[in-house]
C-alpha cells in the first residue's frame, strides 16, 4: 500500500473516530442531568427565585439555553439533533457563564494558553531530551543513577501541588524575605496574566506593548516552570531509554568499528533514531497538555482555556465544556494522524500496510 492509500484510510479512520467523540461529548457533560436532574438553570436561580417564576418563564429560560424542562426521550433526540447539526456548522452556542458566545469566550483565553502550553512544552522537551542523551552516553554512572532518580521524583509530583510549592515559595516567601532584607520586594505574581496597575499605565504609554510583554513574561514565568518541569520527567525518561536501547544495535557496533568519534556516532547515528519514538510520544501528549494545563491554570489563576474548564464544569456550563473537550480531541486526532505520517517520513524502513 502506497501512502495515497494510507493517508486516504487514515483520513477514513480519523472521522470516524470524530464522529464517535462528537456522540460522547454530547452524552458525558449530560450524565448530571440526564442521572441527578441537575441542569445549569437550577444552579442559576435559588430555589425561593425559582417559586416565584411562572411555568411559561421558567420553559422560556430553558428554551433561551436549548434547553428543555424535564426532558423525555424525544425531548433527548431532539437536543442530540440539534448538537449535532450545531456541531458540524461551527456553532457552539451561548456560554451559560459568561452570556457570550462560546467561541468568542474560547479565542479570548486560548493565546493565553496557547502562551504557557508552548513555552513549556519547550522547556520540558529540549531539557528532557538535551539531558536523556547526556546520560544515556554512559548508563549505570553515578551521574545517570542520580539524574534518573531526579527524574522520576519529578514525574511522580502532582502538578497542582508542585505549583502551589513554588507559588508559596517565589511568590510569597521571596519577596517577603526580599522586603524585610533589602526593603525592596522581589519575587513572582501570585496571580492573574496581568498586573492591573501595567495595564493601567500602559494603555496611555507609548511603550505599552512591551509594558504588558514584559508583564505577561512575570505572570507566566511559574505557571510556565511547574509545567515544564512536570513534563520534563517524562521526556527524559522516554529519550534515555530509546537511546541506550538504540545504542545496542548492530549499526551502531559498525559505526564504531569504522572509527568514527563516540559523539558522531552518539548524536549522529544514535540519537536520530532514538528521535523516531519521540515523534510519536511527544504528539501523543501534546494533545492531551491541557489536563495539566488545567490544574496549573486553576493555582495560578491564569486567564486560559485550563481555568476556563474548571469554572465551566462547576457551573456545569455544558456549551462550553463541550466545545473545549471537542477542540482537546481532535487536537490530539490530528497530532497522531501527523505523527503516523512523520514516523514513515522520518524512517524509510517503515512501510504503509
Amino acid at each position: 500500500m502506497g501512502l495515497r492509500e494510507y493517508v486516504i484510510r487514515r483520513s477514513i479512520y480519523m472521522f470516524l473516530l470524530i464522529i464517535a467523540v462528537v456522540c460522547f461529548n454530547f452524552f458525558l457533560f449530560r450524565l448530571p442531568t440526564f442521572f441527578f436532574g441537575a441542569d445549569p438553570i437550577s444552579l442559576m436561580i435559588s430555589d425561593n427565585l425559582r417559586q416565584t417564576l411562572t411555568q411559561d418563564l421558567l420553559e422560556q429560560m430553558y428554551a433561551n439555553f436549548g434547553l428543555v424542562m424535564n426532558p423525555d426521550i424525544f425531548d433527548w433526540i431532539y437536543m442530540f439533533w440539534r448538537y449535532i447539526v450545531s456541531m458540524f456548522t461551527g456553532n457552539f452556542g451561548v456560554s451559560f457563564l459568561t452570556k457570550q458566545p462560546v467561541m468568542e469566550s474560547i479565542v479570548d483565553r486560548l493565546p493565553n494558553t496557547l502562551l504557557l502550553m508552548g513555552t513549556s512544552s519547550m522547556v520540558a522537551i529540549l531539557l528532557g531530551i538535551w539531558t536523556g542523551v547526556k546520560v544515556a552516553s554512559n548508563p549505570g554512572s553515578k551521574k545517570d543513577i542520580g539524574a534518573v532518580t531526579v527524574a522520576l521524583f519529578i514525574y511522580s509530583l502532582p502538578v497542582f501541588w508542585l505549583g502551589m510549592m513554588l507559588l508559596m515559595i517565589f511568590g510569597y516567601m521571596l519577596p517577603v524575605w526580599t522586603q524585610n532584607t533589602f526593603g525592596v520586594a522581589i519575587g513572582f505574581p501570585q496571580f492573574g496574566t496581568i498586573s492591573y496597575e501595567v495595564w493601567e499605565v500602559a494603555r496611555t504609554s507609548p511603550w505599552g506593548a512591551f509594558m504588558v510583554a514584559g508583564d505577561v513574561l512575570h505572570h507566566l514565568f511559574l505557571p510556565m516552570i511547574t509545567l515544564g518541569v512536570g513534563g520534563y520527567g517524562g521526556y527524559f525518561l522516554y529519550m534515555r531509554n530509546n537511546l541506550i536501547d538504540v545504542m545496542t544495535e548492530d549499526y551502531i557496533l559498525t559505526a564504531r568499528a569504522k572509527g568514527l568519534d563516540e559523539n558522531q556516532v552518539l548524536y549522529k547515528h544514535g540519537m536520530k533514531n532514538a528521535m523516531l519514538p519521540m515523534v510519536t510520544i511527544i504528539a501523543m501528549t501534546f494533545g492531551f497538555l491541557i489536563n495539566g494545563a488545567t490544574l496549573t491554570e486553576t493555582v495560578f489563576t491564569w486567564r486560559g482555556l485550563g481555568r476556563f474548564i474548571f469554572e465551566s464544569l462547576v457551573a456545569l456550563d455544558y456549551p462550553v465544556v463541550q466545545a473545549i473537550f471537542m477542540i482537546i480531541a481532535i487536537t490530539a486526532i490530528l497530532a497522531n494522524f501527523v505523527a503516523d505520517l512523520l514516523y514513515g517520513v522520518l524512517d524509510p524502513r517503515i512501510k504503509y500496510g
